[in-house]
Parts: structure tokens; sequence; C-alpha cells
């Protein structure tokens, strides 16, 4: 058996639950993707993700609403992500939500829980969750991770102030002695807890009640940045100092 082009070249799709050797049908809108999008025709060999740590070479064997594969054998299998870095997310605007959602896929991330607070501008919507694991999958896809990023429901600050890590970290542009840099060069627990501002930023209140629940406040340097920045920011040098060395 063999691919008829390098595997690694192979497109992606997801199916849930799949086994090795059953048939599957892939979902309508994978099925959509797969027969009108990218026009692969029967016999055609791809690549399926699990959601559970497993990517399989398949074959399509029946093009359909929804489209018939076969997983023919196991090309990568991964545990559970053995460091956890969970993403306290402030409510922004939907694109920037997004972007921040599709990069925390490609940097690690395991989880993002949205917030609000006082100064919080914007409201969710009812399917914000949904779109944003709509995206964080068609992110999964492309960069080949293989256990999903988690996304929760919105929560208050208030809320977001009992969630348990071994280490917790809050952006506040107010602090002048620590940096991320010195939190996280000494990091070896495996629960690391990150949270930035709105685009108000945190109130002083605020920050007293975060630090009260055990977090840490950080530099990001002396520049300003805006709120999308330093949750980006938090997640890229997460990804340089941390999961590099785990």
């Amino acid at each position: 058996m063999g691919a008829s082009r390098s595997q690694k070249t192979l497109a992606r799709f997801l199916a849930p639950k799949i086994e090795l050797k059953s048939p599957y049908f892939l979902s309508p809108e994978e099925s959509h993707h797969l027969k009108d999008v990218l026009r692969l025709k029967e016999g055609t060999w791809i690549r399926l993700l699990d959601l559970e740590g497993k990517e399989f070479l398949a074959r399509v064997e029946k093009l359909g609403k929804k489209v018939l594969v076969r997983a023919e054998k196991i090309l990568r299998q991964e545990p559970p992500p053995k460091v956890q870095v969970i993403l306290l997310l402030p409510l922004l605007k939907k694109e920037l939500l997004s972007f921040l959602v599709e990069k925390a896929v490609e940097l690690g991330i395991t989880e993002i829980i949205p917030f609000y607070s006082s100064r919080t501008i914007v409201k969710a919507s009812p399917k914000l969750r949904e779109k944003l694991e709509k995206r964080a999958l068609q992110s999964l896809k492309q960069c080949g991770r293989l256990w999903p990023l988690k996304i929760y429901q919105p929560l208050s600050l208030r809320e977001a102030l009992s969630l348990e890590a071994e280490k917790k970290i809050v952006a506040y542009e107010r602090e002048e002695k620590v940096t991320l840099k010195n939190i996280l060069e000494s990091f070896s627990a495996q629960k690391l807890l990150l949270a930035s501002g709105p685009e108000g930023g945190f109130s002083e209140e605020e920050i007293s009640l975060l630090k009260d629940a055990g977090f840490l406040s950080v530099s990001l340097g002396p520049l300003t940045l805006r709120a999308e920045t330093a949750a980006f920011y938090l997640m890229c040098v997460s990804h340089l100092l941390f999961f590099q060395k785990s």
C-alpha cells in the first residue's frame, strides 16, 4: 500500500471517533470541502484526525453528500499534552478573537477561557464559542496538531479567579520589576494559567483581586501594547521559553 504522493502533503480532514480499517462517513462540512472545494476523487489518499491524538492515512472510498472513507494505518500518535497552558483571553472584537484562537492552536495553548471585566467593551454573542471552536479546528488541520484546543464559555473575571494552576501569571502594564521571561525561564510546573487585560486594561482593584488569587503580575516591556498584542505576546513567549524546554 502506498499513497500516490508524499504523505506530508496529503489534505487533512476531521474524523472524530474514527477507527482503523472501519468505514467512516465524514461530516457534511468535511465532505463538501473534500469533493467540492478540493475536488478530490474516489481512491485518493488523505489524512484523518480523530481529535484524540491520532492521525491516519486513509482512502476516499465513495463520494456523496457524506463522503465514505476508510483509515488504513496510523501515521502519528501522541498522548495528551503533558504541559497545560490555559489562556484567560479578554473579550475583544470577533475578528481579533478568531485570530488569537488560530494562533493559540499553532502555539500549543491547550485551553482558552474568554472573560469579561469592568472595562470590557465587547459583549459575547450567543454563538461565540461555537464560532471560535470552528476556527480552532480549521487551524488544527492546517498546522498538524493532534489534540484540539479546548474553548470555554465566557466567564466574569471574578469567576475566573477560582481557576487552579501551579503557576498563574497576569500581564500588567504598571508592573516594573518582574518580566514574563524572568518567571518562565525557571518554570518547571505542568499547568500554567496566563491572563491579559481588555482594551481598557485591568483596574487596580482587579489587579489586587488577581494577586490575592495567586497571580503574579509581570511586565511585557516598556511599550504600551494593545489588548490583542499582549495576549499574542503571552502565547509566543510561553511557547518559546516553556514548550521548547518540555
